[in-house]
C-alpha cells in the first residue's frame, strides 16, 4: 500500500481516537470550566452590544443605606413608588426581597395604610417573589403547599399547559402579602442559580412552577408588561433542535431543555441609567424636573446595590455584581431579541471532525513548516468563525474543546512520525553530515523528501580536482610524509567545497569529485562552484608557505568543471550505497581536468558551465575540442577570478589582446592572430595557450584548412 495512504489513514485514526478522548475529558468538571471561561471571554471580547435605553435602576446604595435604615421604612417606599409613576415610568420592578418579607401584621394599620395609599398612585408595580428550589447542595424542608399563597398569586400567573422540565418550588419563600399581591400589576421570581462550577451567574430559570402554575423570571415580567403581552395567551412549545420555545404575543424566546434562559449580557452595568433611592426623593423635594424627566416612559428596576445587603453575584462580566442588573439584562434582551444559543450539536461535531482530519493528515505527511501554520491557521480560522458567529447570531460554538482535539491530533501526528522517520533520519545523517555543510545536513533532516534515496536525474556542476605529478612526488617523499601531507591538502580543500555548498563526492588518491545541485538544489551552483574552485587554488598557494617551512615539495592543481545532466543518487551494493553522480556530465568534468596538462592552464570550464556565470566571472576562451571517448566537441574556458575582484591593468591588456587574437583566428586572419597573440605574450610570456594558437595560425598561414573547418581540436590523451 502506498506509504502516503497509510499515513493519511493513521492521521484518520489519530483525528478520531482524539475527539473521542477529548469528548470524555469535557464530561469532567475541571474541562468544563475551562469552556465556561472561554464562553465569558466570548462576551468579554464582543463588548457592548445593542441594547433599549429606557431601563433606570433605582439603587438602594450606600447613600440610600446612611439616610434611612434597613430595610427602607413602607412610607418611603409608597412615596417613591408614586413619584416614579407621577414622573412617567412605564413599569416599575421592585427587587428588594427585604420588602414583601414584612407582613402587613408587622406593621402598625396606619403605615400600611399609607403605604397602600401611596402604593395606589402606582398601579404598574412588579412586586418579586422568592420560591425555594431544593437541589442536592439544599433539598430543603419538605412543606405541604400554601394553599392560601398558591391562590392569591395564581392571578399573576400563567397557565401550565402542558408538562416542561421547568424548577418546581416546593414553597415560597418571600412574598407580598396578599393585599400587595392584588395591588400589584404582577409578579416575577427572583430565583438565580450561579454555575454550580464556578458561582457564575450565566442563565436563570425561565419559569418556576408553583401549585401547578408558572411564574415568569423578573425581568421577563417586566418586558411582557413593557410589550403589553396577555399572560393567559403565553405558551411553551418544545423547540425544532432541542430546548424550549416561549411564545408570548410577538415574541419567541428560546431556553435550554432545563428551562433556563442564558443571560446575554448587554455590557458592563453602567450602560444603565442609575440613580439611588434617595437621591429620587430629595429630587421630588427639590421640584428637580430635570432630574425626574429620566423615568418618564422608562422601565425602572429598584434593587439594593449596597455591598452591606449582600444581594450579589459574579457575572461573566463582573467579579462581583447586584443582582439587580441581571433582571435588568433578561428584560433588555427579551426586548432587544438578543438571544445565546449552544450551536447545534451535529454542527459543532461536523466542524471538529473536519478540522481534526485535516490538522491530523497535514501534520503527518507535511513537514513541521507547513504542518504548524496549516494547524495554526485552522485553529485561528474557527475561532474567528466562533466570535463571529456569536457577534452576529448569538449561536454559541465550543472553544477549549476543538483546540484540545487538535492539540492531541496534532501531538500524535507527531509521535507517529518521530517514530517511524527517526530511522530514515539517522540513515540520511550518517550518509551526508560528512560530506556537505550542516546547514545542508539539517535541511534534509527537517525535509527528507528533498533527497530521493533512490536516484533521480537532475542537473548538477561537477568539480573535479588533482594534484599534477602526484605520483612521482609520493615516490620522492615517502609514506609517512605523504599521507600527512595529502591529509592536510585534502581537509584544507574539502572544507572550501563544503562552505561553498559543494557535495564531497569520493577522494581517489589525491583527486576529489564534488558536485552541486544535489541533495539540495541550488539555483547558483555553476557560479557557487566556480568560487569555490577559485578558493581552492589561492588556499593552495597559502598552504605552500607552511610546506616549505616543513621541506615539503610545492604541487599544483588542476581542477576540470561542468554542468549538467546526472544521476544522484545512492548507488552501489545493498550491503554498502554511496550517495554519488554518474553519467556524461559527470565524465566531462573529469576529462577537462585532464586538458589543463594541454594548456598549460589550472581551471577549466565547460561552455555549458560557462552560459550560467559568464557575468558573474573573469575567463577567457580556450578552444574548441573533442576529449578523449566523446565525439562532439565542446568549448572550454579558463576560469581567472571572480567578476567582482579587482584585475591589474597587465592583466586586462593581456585579455584584451588574447581575446583580440582568438577573434582573428576564427576569422582566418592568420597574420592578424599572430600578431595579437605575441603582443599578448610579451606581457604573459609564459602563456601556453598563445603560444599554441601563433603555432597553429602560422601552420595554417602556410597551407590554409579545408573550407569546412570549424576549429574543432580532437584530444588524443586523457
Amino acid at each position: 500500500m502506498n506509504k502516503k495512504l497509510i499515513k493519511a489513514l493513521f492521521g484518520i485514526l489519530f483525528a478520531i481516537l482524539s475527539i473521542a478522548v477529548t469528548g470524555g475529558l469535557f464530561q469532567l468538571e475541571f474541562f468544563k470550566s475551562l469552556e465556561l471561561k472561554a464562553y465569558d471571554a466570548l462576551l468579554q471580547a464582543r463588548g457592548e452590544r445593542p441594547h433599549t435605553s429606557n431601563v433606570v435602576i433605582v439603587t438602594i446604595d450606600e447613600y440610600t443605606m446612611k439616610e434611612m435604615d434597613y430595610p427602607l421604612p413602607r412610607d418611603k417606599y409608597g412615596t417613591l413608588l408614586a413619584i416614579l409613576a407621577q414622573s412617567g415610568a412605564l413599569a416599575v420592578g421592585v427587587d428588594d426581597i427585604s420588602f414583601p418579607t414584612i407582613r402587613q401584621d408587622s406593621i402598625s394599620q396606619y403605615e400600611n395604610d399609607q403605604f397602600l395609599f401611596f402604593h395606589s398612585y402606582a398601579p404598574n408595580v412588579y412586586h418579586a417573589i422568592g420560591p425555594f428550589v431544593p437541589n442536592e447542595e439544599n433539598p430543603g424542608e419538605r412543606r405541604s403547599i400554601d394553599v392560601e399563597a398558591a391562590k392569591i398569586l395564581h392571578q399573576h400567573s400563567i397557565p401550565k399547559r402542558a408538562q416542561f422540565n421547568f424548577p418546581q418550588a416546593t414553597y415560597i419563600d418571600e412574598r407580598p402579602y396578599d393585599s400587595l399581591v392584588n395591588l400589584a400589576a404582577g409578579i416575577g421570581h427572583i430565583l438565580i442559580r450561579p454555575d454550580s462550577i464556578d458561582g457564575i451567574i450565566r442563565s436563570v430559570p425561565f419559569f418556576v412552577e408553583y401549585a401547578g402554575d408558572y411564574y415568569p423570571t423578573f425581568g421577563a415580567a417586566l418586558a411582557f408588561a413593557a410589550a403589553q403581552v396577555d399572560l393567559q395567551t403565553v405558551n411553551v412549545e418544545a423547540g425544532e433542535e432541542g430546548g424550549l420555545i416561549v411564545r408570548a404575543g410577538q415574541m419567541e424566546i428560546p431556553l435550554d431543555e432545563y428551562g433556563f434562559l442564558r443571560v446575554d449580557y448587554a455590557g458592563q452595568n453602567d450602560l444603565y441609567k442609575q440613580i439611588s433611592f434617595q437621591e429620587v426623593l430629595d429630587a421630588f423635594v427639590k421640584k428637580d424636573a430635570a432630574a425626574l424627566s429620566m423615568f418618564k416612559d422608562a422601565v425602572v428596576i429598584i434593587g439594593p446595590t449596597a455591598r452591606s445587603i449582600g444581594d450579589h453575584n459574579a457575572t461573566p462580566l463582573a467579579d462581583i455584581s447586584p443582582n439587580c442588573f441581571v433582571h435588568a439584562n433578561v428584560y433588555d434582551q427579551i426586548m432587544s431579541a438578543k438571544y445565546i444559543a449552544p450551536a447545534p450539536y451535529n454542527s459543532q461535531l461536523m466542524f471538529l471532525v473536519l478540522i481534526a482530519l485535516l490538522v491530523s493528515i497535514a501534520a503527518i505527511l507535511l513537514k513541521l513548516r507547513w504542518s504548524v501554520p496549516i494547524g495554526i491557521l485552522l485553529i485561528g480560522g474557527y475561532l474567528m468563525f466562533a466570535y463571529s458567529t456569536f457577534q452576529n447570531t448569538g449561536v454559541v460554538y465550543y472553544i477549549v474543546e476543538p483546540i484540545f482535539a487538535l492539540f492531541f491530533c496534532f501531538a500524535s501526528a507527531m509521535s507517529y512520525n518521530a517514530a517511524t522517520e527517526g530511522r530514515q533520519k539517522a540513515q540520511i545523517k550518517g550518509m551526508f553530515e560528512k560530506y556537505v555543510d550542516k546547514a545542508v545536513v539539517k535541511q534534509i533532516l527537517d525535509n527528507p523528501s528533498l533527497v530521493k534515496l533512490g536516484g533521480e536525474e537532475r542537473e548538477i556542476t561537477t568539480l573535479f580536482a588533482d594534484i599534477e605529478g602526484f605520483t612521482s612526488m609520493a615516490e620522492k617523499m615517502g609514506p609517512t610524509n605523504t599521507v600527512g601531507m595529502l591529509n592536510s591538502y585534502l581537509t584544507e580543500m574539502s572544507n572550501i567545497i563544503i562552505e561553498n555548498g559543494g557535495t564531497i563526492d569520493k577522494y581517489i588518491g589525491d583527486a576529489i569529485m564534488s558536485f552541486w545541485g544535489a541533495p539540495i538544489s541550488d539555483a547558483d551552483q555553476a557560479f557557487n562552484s566556480c568560487a569555490a574552485a577559485i578558493n581552492m587554488q589561492r588556499k593552495l598557494t597559502a598552504l605552500h608557505t607552511k610546506w616549505i617551512h616543513y621541506g615539503r615539495p610545492v604541487v599544483n592543481q588542476r581542477i576540470g568543471i561542468n554542468t549538467g545532466r546526472a544521476v544522484v543518487g545512492n548507488m552501489g551494493a545493498e550491503t554498502r550505497l554511496n550517495y554519488t553522480a554518474i553519467g556524461d556530465a559527470v565524465n566531462l568534468a573529469a576529462r577537462l581536468e585532464g586538458v589543463n596538462k594541454e594548456y598549460g592552464t589550472r581551471l577549466l570550464m565547460s561552455e555549458f558551465t560557462y552560459r550560467k556565470v559568464h557575468d558573474k566571472v573573469l575567463s577567457r576562451e580556450m578552444d574548441l575540442v573533442v576529449v578523449m571517448g566523446k565525439s562532439e566537441p565542446v568549448r572550454i574556458y579558463e576560469l581567472i577570478a571572480l567578476a567582482d575582484e579587482v584585475q591589474t591593468d597587465a592583466t586586462k591588456k593581456f585579455l584584451e589582446f588574447y581575446h583580440n587574437g582568438l577573434e582573428a583566428y576564427k576569422k582566418r586572419a592568420w597574420k592578424s592572430a599572430i600578431d595579437q597573440f605575441q603582443q599578448a605574450l610579451s606581457i604573459r610570456r609564459d602563456d601556453i595557450v598563445s603560444n599554441l594558437y601563433i603555432q597553429r595560425a602560422t601552420m595554417f598561414n602556410d597551407s590554409p584548412p579545408a573550407d569546412d573547418w570549424n576549429g574543432v581540436f580532437i584530444m588524443t590523451k586523457k
